[in-house]
């Protein structure tokens, strides 16, 4: 690789919150195309497809998608070929989308009910130029792939594990965004080797909190080989709806983090989840604790929200 994207990133005392403690892990300070947890998965696919002999890359999001934008950048750097499947209507843009088209990815849009198919065009245009193609979620279903981001985010737990060793403090709780539920498998996973009993909360951006609890257990039992002990705490009391829908408070409080911290947080990941860490707190009657707030990146996110283009 040109660059070495597994990059500690640095955690950061903010402020007092309930009488807790709040860091934050500063995932977005990645240095590499705008930071973030899809860094990591990123990497982890590239190094995937060389192990398997393929030359060429598939990815699959929606038009606001971190990982379709660190996907393709890490592509063009390394000129992989990259094709992206965007299941949205072609006339809406985001900041990430742009930057995916900006770098000369080959797209493809459709409705979420033609993703499969579409995904198999995507390849077949590929073998036809006499390319091995490498979906990044497996099968044409979405399924094979499941441990290779996971597996990208058990590192992660080590830095945190690091960072308490040398600051002589532990973190009572880690709190995250849960969309696939990868990256808290991934810690997870990291804590199960360790032999800590952590308490790691995921905040639902996406799923049910049912579902995601199901798809952290099967991630746990493909990475160990057998089943885990493990409970996954995640809650899905802050989804508002669904994916990418807010409220009004959750953009107060995006713009009362910027706005103090200079922290950029996002409606759909980040912001959502930042609210449901203090919400959770406050619910709770935690108190006392030292609160860890892992920053999963999603800086082009915000200046969409900000109407910023970059």
């Amino acid at each position: 690789m040109a660059i070495c994207l597994f990059c500690n990133s640095p955690i950061e005392f903010i402020d007092n919150l309930y009488e807790n403690r709040i860091y934050i892990k500063r995932e977005d300070k990645l240095p590499f195309s705008f930071g973030g947890n899809k860094v990591r998965f990123a990497e982890s696919f590239i190094e995937d497809m060389r192990k398997q002999g393929k030359n060429a890359i598939i990815a699959y999001g929606s038009k606001s998608s971190n990982l379709c934008r660190v996907m393709a950048q890490i592509c063009f750097d390394n000129k992989i070929p990259c094709a992206v499947v965007f299941s949205e209507a072609e006339e809406h843009t985001t900041n990430n989308s742009k930057i995916v088209s900006a770098l000369g990815v080959r797209e493809y849009c459709c409705q979420k009910t033609q993703v499969a198919q579409t995904v198999q065009k995507a390849m077949d245009d590929f073998i036809h130029e006499g390319l091995n193609p490498y979906y990044i979620y497996g099968d044409t279903s979405g399924s094979g792939n499941e441990l290779t981001p996971v597996s990208s985010y058990t590192p992660v737990y080590d830095e945190i594990c690091g960072y308490e060793n040398s600051e002589n403090t532990k973190f009572d709780y880690i709190f995250l965004a849960t969309g696939t539920a990868a990256t808290y498998s991934g810690l997870l996973c990291g804590a199960v080797k360790n032999g800590d009993n952590r308490n790691i909360v995921g905040i639902s951006i996406a799923r049910p909190a049912e579902r995601c609890t199901e798809i952290v257990k099967e991630n746990l039992k493909l990475y160990f080989g057998c089943t885990q002990k493990a409970e996954p705490v995640v809650t899905d009391e802050y989804l508002w709806g669904g994916y990418s829908l807010t409220t009004p408070e959750e953009l107060q409080e995006i713009n009362y983090i910027f706005d103090k911290y200079q922290i950029p947080l996002d409606p759909t990941y980040t912001g959502k989840a930042f609210y449901g860490m203090k919400e959770y707190l406050k619910k709770h009657n935690i108190q006392d604790k030292n609160i860890l707030f892992i920053h999963t990146g999603g800086y082009p996110l915000f200046c969409d929200y900000k109407n910023i283009h970059l």
